[in-house]
């Protein structure tokens, strides 16, 4: 089952704001190594600036310059675009809300 919309402009600014005030309070890695900051760091570039779903491939889909790629960073860019296109299903949450639940 599908969001019933797309959020509002004002919805976005709110979850990018709810991002931003999260985000130092989130653990630097998770028990796994991966980078929580960057995957933040990702849905709010995601969230700013509309991005496609080719966009975001492009940008946290393929290996880095240094050979690095996070599919961590990568998944959590994507569950930012499918809240943005009002694609996660109704039981999936807002990016944030994730975050919020691990913050210190």
């Amino acid at each position: 089952m599908n969001q019933l919309s797309k959020p509002t402009p004002e919805q976005i600014e709110l979850e990018i704001a709810r991002l931003k005030a999260v985000h130092p309070q989130v653990p630097t890695h998770s028990f796994f190594g991966d980078d929580n900051r960057a995957a933040i760091d990702a849905q709010i570039r995601v969230l700013e600036e509309g991005m496609s779903l080719d966009e975001v491939h492009e940008a946290f889909g393929e290996l880095t310059e240094e050979g690095d790629f996070s599919q961590n960073t990568l998944d959590c860019a994507l569950t930012a675009h499918d809240w943005l296109n009002g694609d996660l299903a109704a039981d999936e949450a807002s990016p944030a809300f994730g975050w919020e639940g691990i913050a210190r």
